[in-house]
């Protein structure tokens, strides 16, 4: 499978100078669950909306992202901890990190992910 940076510089979206950036700003920072379990396609983003509607609501104050999602049955706890494990390993997910800087747009992104796991 081609690394997302690689594909998303080859298909023209970005330079090389936008990528070394984004990449550079990954390794300083993590990820939230919501995009990763996103980017690992477990949930859409109605879903990471309502999961976060509910845990600013009075039933979900105080618990954690995934917490909220297992409650809500969004996922399950092996999906949670699947995303969690990548979250440890991971600085942040490039696509939506390209998207924050503005180098990407969200249509572009799903482009190279459909790329990426055709490849």
């Amino acid at each position: 499978m081609a690394l997302f940076g690689e594909l998303v510089v080859d298909l023209g979206f970005i330079t090389d100078e936008q990528l070394g950036e984004a990449v550079q700003m990954q390794k300083k920072g993590r990820a939230k669950l919501g995009q990763i379990m996103k980017q690992l396609m477990l949930i859409n983003d109605d879903q990471v909306k309502a999961t976060l509607a509910f845990q600013g609501s009075e039933k979900g104050k105080g618990k954690v992202f995934g917490d909220c999602a297992i409650e809500l049955r969004i996922v399950d706890e092996k999906q949670r901890l699947e995303a969690v494990r990548y979250q440890t390993t991971s600085k942040g997910v490039l696509g939506d990190l390209l998207i924050e800087l503005g180098f990407l747009t969200k249509d572009q992104r799903d482009e190279v992910t459909k790329q990426q796991f055709m490849a």
